[in-house]
């Protein structure tokens, strides 16, 4: 008898999933406080403007992203995954401050973020095979929650044609899917 080998699922040690949480408070902070000082997301409350629990927010969102992808998707740790994760967190900072700077202006900042998209095919062609679920899931219920969150009246964007989100924003969400991929593959355990 023949046995199909079925690859392990990932793991990931509490101590990195601590990090990951620490990651996901200060960088989704940064890059959401670089959305209301430009104005792009107004929030209702807050010193600031800037909700005391935003920081909390971020951290269990890249947490669950984290569990979601080593689960629904295929990450693989190699030896160049952490200059990866440095790359990728590069590239999201970018196109998230021309989201922030240039939010007025929400067909141009579409055009750039699908032209992004575009450049980086290769790279969204292989790291979409193995990580499908996980990415769609990403830029559709990060665009819906951010949906449901306005429409509860936790915050808005000034500058909203889709429905009550920006035409961009399930953009930004799509060229983070290899920041999400990378951070996955840096926190799973090396395979034995």
């Amino acid at each position: 008898m023949i046995r199909s080998q079925v690859p392990a699922r990932p793991t990931i040690r509490p101590f990195t999933l601590g990090a990951v949480a620490v990651a996901g408070a200060v960088l989704g902070t940064a890059w959401d406080l670089l959305h209301v000082r430009t104005h792009t997301t107004v929030y209702s409350i807050g010193l600031g403007r800037m909700p005391w629990w935003v920081p909390f927010e971020f951290a269990t969102v890249y947490v669950a992203g984290v569990i979601g992808i080593a689960r629904l998707g295929a990450p693989v740790k190699s030896a160049h995954s952490t200059n990866r994760l440095v790359a990728e967190t590069g590239w999201v900072t970018l196109v998230y401050s021309i989201t922030a700077f240039a939010h007025r202006y929400e067909l141009i900042v579409a055009a750039v973020a699908m032209v992004a998209l575009f450049a980086r095919r290769r790279t969204f062609s292989a790291i979409l095979r193995p990580n499908i679920v996980p990415a769609v899931a990403l830029v559709v219920l990060g665009s819906a929650t951010e949906a449901i969150l306005i429409a509860s009246g936790v915050f808005r964007y000034t500058h909203a044609s889709l429905g009550n989100i920006p035409l961009w924003l399930p953009l930004l969400y799509a060229n983070a899917i290899p920041f999400a991929v990378a951070l996955t593959e840096a926190a799973i355990e090396e395979p034995a």
